[in-house]
C-alpha cells in the first residue's frame, strides 16, 4: 500500500469502520435475500504528507454507474453552487464565448447557474444521474473524467477557463490520468476549483460518518500542496467553506498563472501547530469514535425498551455509514425517510431498512427520529416541526443527544 498522492509507504492505519457495503449501494426488495457486498472501511495515515486515506479502494463501476443521489435535492449544496459560480464569473470575469467544465457534475445543478452568463458549458459524469442533465439541456459527457476524455474536449471545444470538481476530487481512483486531464484541459489562464471535506473539520467534528467507499482521501492543506505541486500547478487561494460539515474551496492554476495568497501558508502552519500532521492525533479521533458509538447505541436502546418507535431521517451516504458501524438495522430503525424519488421504494445497505417518503413519517408520528443528516440539525429540525411531527429528535454526533 502507498500513499495516494505522495508514492510513500509509511502508512498507518488508525481506524476502522469494520467491512460495509458501499453506502450508496441500495437495494430493492428482490435484492434483499442476495449476498451482498461488503469491503473494508479503513482509515490510514501518511507521515511524508499527511494525507489521510482508505486503505481498500472499491471497483469505481460498482459505486458510480447506478448512483442514486442527486445534488439537486441538496438545497444547502444548491446554493453552496451558486455561490461558486457567482464566485468564479465576477472573479475571472466569464461571459459569452467564456467555455467551462465541471466534472462530476450529477444531475448538472452547478453548471445550470452559468447559463443566465451565456457561458458555454459541458458536464463530465459516469453515474445514472447524467442523464438528468442531459434533459435540463446541460451537454454532459457519461463517462469517467481521466486524459483520454480531456484530450477528446479539448479538441472539440478547446481548453476550458474554469473546470470545477466539487466533492468528486478526493472520489478519484486514476489520480494520476484525472491530473494529466485536468492539465491537459486547463487553459494557461485558467483555474480548476475543487472541493473536497476538510481533514481539520472531520476530526474535530468527530465526523466519521462522511467515511466511505467513494471518498478515498482526507486531505489537509499540506497533502494538497504537494499533490498539485506533482503536475506542475499550485494553489492560487483556498476558502474555508461550510459544505459537507466544512469543505476546502481550492484554486489551483499551472503554476506562475496566478498570485498566491499568504492564507495557504497559514493553513498549513495552523495543521501543524493543531498536530494534523502527527499520527497521534488521528489515533485520539478513532477512540472518540468508538466513545460516540457506544453512546447513540445507549440512548437509542433506552427508547427501544420503553416500546419506541424510531425512523431515521433521510439516508444519505454518511447515514449508512453510521448505521452500519453502530449496528442500527431494522431491530432499531423501522423505516429511513427521504425526499428523493430515486432512493424511495429501496432499502439501504448493510441495514436493509426500508426507505419510504417523508408523508409517512408525518401522518405515524413514531417517538423518535435519528437524524442522519445531522450536519443539518438547525435547517431540518424546525422544519419538520413546522410539517407537524412532534416526536423527539436523536442527533447522533459530535455529541449524541435527544431534542
Amino acid at each position: 500500500m502507498h500513499c495516494q498522492v505522495c508514492g510513500g509507504s509509511d502508512l498507518t492505519q488508525f481506524l476502522s469502520l469494520g467491512d460495509q457495503p458501499p453506502s450508496d449501494a441500495f437495494l430493492k426488495k428482490e435484492d434483499l435475500e442476495k449476498p451482498e457486498a461488503t469491503y473494508p472501511l479503513d482509515l490510514l495515515f501518511c507521515a511524508s504528507c499527511s494525507l489521510v486515506q482508505l486503505g481498500y479502494i472499491v471497483d469505481p463501476d460498482l459505486l458510480f454507474r447506478d448512483y442514486v443521489y442527486t445534488t439537486g435535492s441538496n438545497n444547502a449544496l444548491r446554493a453552496n453552487f451558486k455561490d461558486l459560480v457567482e464566485n468564479a464569473v465576477k472573479t475571472y470575469k466569464l461571459g459569452v464565448g467564456d467555455f467551462v467544465v465541471d466534472i462530476g457534475s450529477n444531475d448538472g445543478t452547478l453548471l445550470e447557474n452559468y447559463l443566465a452568463h451565456g457561458v458555454t458549458v459541458l458536464g463530465i459524469d459516469p453515474s445514472s444521474a447524467a442523464e438528468l442533465a442531459q434533459k435540463k439541456g446541460i451537454p454532459t459527457v457519461q463517462d469517467y473524467f481521466n486524459v483520454e476524455n480531456a484530450q477528446k474536449v479539448v479538441q472539440k471545444n478547446g481548453r476550458a477557463r474554469v473546470i470545477t470538481a466539487t466533492n468528486v476530487f478526493a472520489h478519484v481512483s486514476a489520480l494520476d490520468s484525472f491530473m494529466q486531464g485536468v492539465v491537459a484541459l486547463l487553459d494557461e489562464r485558467g483555474v480548476f476549483i475543487s472541493e473536497s471535506s476538510y481533514i481539520v473539520d472531520m476530526v474535530e467534528g468527530v465526523q466519521y460518518d462522511s467515511i466511505y467507499h467513494e471518498h478515498l482521501r482526507y486531505y489537509s492543506v499540506r497533502s494538497l500542496v504537494t499533490l498539485f505541486e506533482r503536475y506542475g500547478m499550485e494553489i492560487a487561494r483556498i476558502e474555508h467553506i461550510q459544505s459537507h460539515g466544512g469543505s476546502l474551496r481550492v484554486f489551483a492554476a499551472k503554476k506562475g498563472a496566478f498570485s498566491i495568497s499568504p492564507e495557504i501558508e497559514q493553513l498549513a502552519k495552523d495543521e501543524e501547530k493543531k498536530g494534523f500532521y502527527e499520527l497521534g492525533t488521528y489515533q485520539a479521533f478513532a477512540e472518540r469514535v468508538e466513545n460516540i458509538k457506544r453512546e447513540l447505541i445507549t440512548i437509542v436502546g433506552e427508547f427501544k425498551k420503553k416500546g419506541a418507535h424510531i425512523v431515521g431521517i433521510g439516508a444519505p451516504a454518511k447515514g449508512n455509514t453510521l448505521l452500519n458501524f453502530c449496528g442500527l438495522d431494522t431491530d432499531f430503525i423501522d423505516y429511513l425517510t427521504e425526499k428523493s424519488e430515486l432512493k424511495v421504494g429501496l432499502f439501504a445497505p448493510g441495514t436493509h431498512i426500508p426507505v419510504v417518503a417523508e408523508s409517512r413519517m408525518l401522518e405515524e408520528q413514531p417517538e423518535a427520529a435519528l437524524l442522519l443528516s445531522w450536519n443539518l440539525a438547525d435547517e431540518l429540525i424546525p422544519k419538520l416541526k413546522h410539517l407537524g411531527y412532534q416526536g423527539r429528535f436523536i442527533i447522533p454526533n459530535p455529541t449524541p443527544r435527544v431534542v
